[in-house]
């Protein structure tokens, strides 16, 4: 059985992180190993949240596996609190990387143009280096040009994602995909690169925005890749899963609590099947 190791926190409630990678990893039949670099009694979006970092236990996690050399397959990163924490994902690429590793890094600092609530301006900084030791870099248009320092436009025509794409490769990503990828407000999909050749993939639109897709989009590329799947093929599968979830979560739910996914993951684990 393929492994893939993810570093990102836990949320108690809203499901986010670990609580929907983990379970969406597992149900492609890939084991999921975690490093956990918080719990929080919320994401977030809600207000005052407890929080606990797990910096040094995570440290000590590292320090166990050196001692059993387990195989890695993949590596997935996600949310990351501080530029701490990104040097902890580091040690984890250095360390835990064989040569045919995949790594994949879902830079999770903004949206909408702003970086996220208790995000400092020294994460861009970070995260860009921590984006140099990727196979593939997983942002959003807002990451994607904060790590660049391209204007934010949130109508990202293929030019202006095709901009963003070579900035990104420019800190030494061999491939990129920008996820939320439209100039349209009835479509939205990702942008995939690697060196000339490209793909974009559109799907309509749901009428709603709800919290942890990227998430879910970033584990679901990284099982299918490990399973054997190009990116442009997980990446529209990943898109098709998403969708699906929000599809199945009522109109009424607060979206905070995230997606419903979960009535999904057969269906999921039927596509990697065939």
């Amino acid at each position: 059985m393929k492994r893939i190791v993810t570093m990102q926190d836990l949320s108690c409630l809203g499901k986010c992180s670990l609580s929907v990678v983990l379970p969406t990893i597992s149900a492609m039949g890939v084991e999921c190993a975690v490093v956990p670099t918080a719990v929080l009694s919320t994401h977030m979006a809600f207000p005052k949240p407890e929080m606990e970092g797990l910096d040094h236990l995570a440290q000590r996690i590292l320090d166990h596996w050196k001692t059993l050399s387990p195989q890695v397959d993949g590596i997935l990163t996600g949310y990351l609190a501080h530029p701490g924490q990104v040097e902890l994902a580091q040690r984890l690429i250095r360390e835990f990387r064989g040569e045919e590793t995949f790594v994949a890094v879902d830079p999770a600092m903004g949206d909408h143009g702003r970086l996220y609530t208790g995000t400092s301006e020294e994460m861009i900084f970070a995260m860009a280096e921590l984006c140099r030791r990727a196979d593939l870099v997983l942002p959003n248009v807002t990451e994607a040009a904060l790590m660049t320092g391209l204007p934010y436009r949130p109508a990202a025509d293929i030019g202006y994602l095709r901009e963003l794409a070579a900035g990104l490769r420019d800190l030494g990503c061999r491939e990129v995909l920008v996820t939320g990828a439209s100039e349209d407000a009835q479509s939205t999909g990702f942008y995939w690169s690697c060196g000339k050749v490209e793909k974009q993939v559109l799907l309509p639109r749901e009428p709603r925005n709800c919290h942890g897709t990227g998430d879910l989009f970033a584990a679901v590329v990284a099982g299918a890749v490990v399973q054997g799947l190009d990116t442009p093929r997980a990446g529209t599968l990943a898109a098709q899963f998403v969708r699906r979830a929000i599809q199945a979560t009522p109109l009424e739910r607060d979206s905070r609590y995230g997606v419903c996914f979960e009535s999904e993951l057969e269906w999921l684990a039927q596509q990697i099947r065939r």
